[in-house]
């Protein structure tokens, strides 16, 4: 066998193995290239929505804090607050009162408002003892100051729910109020009407709000509907199922001792 003929065979040996060989399968490359494309696309997108959105969410906010600076504005959109049993209305247009409506008969005509010119003036005047025994939930005192003692007047009233009121008088003017501590049930029910001034505070941690007069105070139970007039300063908080109103001439300061100290 001739040199060409040996490398004729050999060349033919070659091209039948490299026919029988199993090649990988060649990538495609353009595929890959165009998906990887396509998620950085995509990824750009939503960046792009997620920055318009908190453009969007900042400028409602913006718009909103704008509003509120207002007054007639807030006034619209934030005309009462709520805390517990107590709620105090910030807009000329009183909120209606909730409470149930209960049909009066011929033989018993409904009361009509009226006025209180004192806290002494209330209903439904006990003992702290007979008061303890009568509401379903205690009645605690405070310890500050030192000096206060026990009330001079105690009223249990039912106001949508039991509610007490504790009567503390000046030692130098009987008929002058020294500090006044309301109770009110979880039912219960107190509105305020346009207090002066109205912030904010904390009583043993839970939130608190502190209303200055002069406004009017309304209570409301079953046929009965009393309006009091508020000159002084009032804590009001809520712990549990209770809700408490502390009205009083002392700044906001000694008002949350008096409130923290109740045992």
């Amino acid at each position: 066998m001739s040199a060409d003929q040996q490398a004729d065979r050999w060349d033919r040996r070659m091209r039948d193995i490299a026919a029988a060989f199993d090649y990988p399968a060649t990538p495609n490359l353009a595929a890959r290239l165009r998906a990887e494309r396509m998620a950085a696309l995509a990824s750009q997108q939503r960046a792009r929505l997620a920055q318009r959105a908190a453009f969007a969410v900042l400028a409602l906010v913006v718009l909103c804090a704008a509003l509120l600076i207002v007054p007639p504005v807030r006034a619209a959109i934030v005309n009462f607050l709520r805390i517990g049993a107590v709620q105090i209305t910030l807009d000329p247009t009183p909120t209606p009162i909730p409470t149930p409506t209960i049909p009066a008969t011929p033989a018993t005509p409904i009361p009509t408002p009226r006025p209180l010119g004192s806290v002494l003036d209330l209903a439904g005047e006990t003992t702290l003892a007979a008061a303890r025994q009568q509401v379903g939930f205690p009645i605690r005192l405070p310890t500050y100051p030192s000096d206060l003692g026990a009330p001079d007047a105690v009223f249990v009233q039912d106001l949508g729910d039991q509610t007490v009121m504790l009567v503390w008088l000046d030692p130098t003017q009987p008929r002058r109020v020294r500090l006044a501590l309301q109770v009110l049930g979880r039912n219960a029910w107190v509105e305020k009407f346009q207090p002066r001034v109205v912030g904010e505070t904390r009583v043993n941690g839970n939130p608190a709000v502190w209303a200055v007069g002069e406004y009017l105070l309304k209570t409301q139970g079953g046929n009965l509907e009393q309006r009091r007039l508020i000159t002084g300063n009032v804590l009001i908080w809520k712990e549990g199922d209770l809700t408490y109103r502390l009205e009083t001439d002392l700044p906001m300061e000694e008002a949350v001792k008096i409130a923290e100290s109740l045992r």
